[in-house]
């Protein structure tokens, strides 16, 4: 196959995770407009930022009144895990160039990552077209998002605002049933954000997930680490 019949495969291969992310970035748009952000901002970040968790929690943050360093500290904290999954990446694929290393780690989310790990052809077009699609249906859900969000009644534009907490519990659900021990550390993370909010403010984010990370290396198995999901 050539470069281009492999990123198209790859395309094709990243259609499934267009249906989960353009009612995602639906969601961010109507958290990041009610937080005071304009149109092209929202656009803007989906764009060059591209971390739609991150996205959602600094929109919410925002919201919330957080200051811009809070929002900077937690994104890095939350984001992290890209450092892994890109070098993870880098580290598989054929047939690379270094500017075509710098769009992949850009474009390297945990689906598009999660969907190549299970791809038996590991060439960096697979990858490209798998991450490009998804990182364009983010776009797509913003732009539609900032376009209808006015045109929708209130009740339905407030109903996108769950749509963080649904990320979430599809990322944890799986991870909980296979894990007792990550059962426990959410639990002990989500106490621990509950408690030191009444403290810390917005700040209790960041320092209840690096307590969080540090109690988790200690009670979750290395085996579990190594061969459970990311």
């Amino acid at each position: 196959m050539s470069r281009r019949e492999k990123f198209i495969d790859g395309c094709r291969k990243g259609i499934p995770i267009t249906f989960g992310y353009v009612p995602m970035g639906i969601g961010y748009a109507a958290i990041a407009i009610k937080a005071g952000m304009t149109p092209l901002q929202t656009v803007s970040m989906s764009v060059l930022v591209y971390a739609g968790a991150g996205q959602i929690i600094a929109a919410s943050m925002l919201l919330s009144g957080a200051t811009a360093m809070a929002i900077i500290l937690t994104n890095f904290v939350v984001n992290l895990r890209y450092f892994v999954m890109s070098t993870c990446v880098l580290n598989q694929v054929e047939e690379s160039n270094t500017p075509l290393n710098i769009l992949a780690a850009h474009v390297t989310v945990d689906e598009s990552f999660a969907m190549f790990s299970l791809s038996e052809d590991s060439n960096i077009w697979i990858y490209l077209g798998i991450a490009i699609i998804a990182w364009l249906s983010w776009i797509l859900g913003a732009g539609i998002g900032v376009v209808v969000l006015d045109l929708l009644p209130v009740i339905v534009t407030n109903s996108f605002n769950i749509s963080l907490y649904a990320l979430f519990v599809a990322i944890l659900i799986p991870s909980i049933k296979e894990s007792k021990q990550i059962a426990l550390l959410v639990l002990i993370t989500a106490v621990l954000n509950v408690v030191l909010g009444q403290f810390l403010g917005n700040w209790s984010l960041i320092v209840s997930t690096l307590v969080g990370a540090a109690i988790g290396m200690y009670i979750v198995d290395d085996e579990y680490i190594l061969g459970g999901d990311v």
